[in-house]
């Protein structure tokens, strides 16, 4: 007698919760591509929802609109730097010194991407005239700022370690010489080549952090 094949499993439904993190992180990765292209101004909600595969309505019930998209994207980007970050910090079996090397590497890494801290500044300009953005990005830069303070603090703590100013001091002198920097750039039309932007601000971080004497 032929074998009878045991019917397909039915594939298990999604949850409610399931379905609305894969809508929001699809809408996110697309959300991601049109700011990088077009940046805050340019990209447009229905646009995103439609290239997602979703309705403007489904936008809409995710995020408080475009700028709640990017103010998520912007999260998740900054979580993203303070994990790795962490990683290296966490990683106790190797010598002080060589774990500051990794952390320089990586933050300058970050502080030479020319589009992201063009986009991330759109946002800002934006904050001065809107007052809902500006309520937003205050809370995602205080947030940043203490993650910051933690990790410099951590990464220094070593007496082979000297910092030349309190972390607070050491962050925004970074954040400020690299965005000034990208901004020029990007208004000039990249006149200085990355790999000597990049210099320069590897420069400024072993100012102001060396090994001590």
């Amino acid at each position: 007698m032929p074998r009878i094949a045991a019917p397909p499993c039915p594939s298990k439904r999604m949850t409610r919760e399931q379905s609305q993190a894969q809508t929001r992180a699809r809408l996110l990765v697309v959300a991601r591509k049109h700011f990088l292209c077009h940046g805050l101004g340019g990209a447009v909600a229905e646009k995103i929802a439609a290239e997602a595969g979703y309705s403007r309505g489904a936008l809409y019930a995710n995020f408080e609109g475009k700028e709640g998209l990017f103010r998520a994207i912007i999260l998740e980007q900054k979580q993203h730097h303070f994990a790795v970050f962490r990683s290296i910090l966490d990683e106790k079996h190797l010598p002080a010194v060589a774990r500051l090397q990794k952390f320089r590497k990586a933050y300058v890494d970050i502080l030479t991407d020319r589009d992201w801290i063009v986009l991330y500044t759109e946002f800002e300009a934006e904050a001065l005239r809107n007052e809902r953005v500006r309520h937003c990005i205050l809370e995602l830069h205080r947030k940043a700022l203490r993650d910051g303070i933690e990790l410099v603090e951590e990464l220094t703590a070593s007496a082979e370690i000297t910092l030349k100013m309190t972390p607070k001091e050491f962050l925004i002198a970074m954040h400020n010489f690299s965005t000034g920097m990208a901004i020029n750039q990007k208004l000039m039309g990249a006149t200085l080549p990355k790999k000597c932007a990049r210099q320069l601000i590897l420069s400024l971080f072993d100012s102001l952090i060396s090994l001590a004497q």
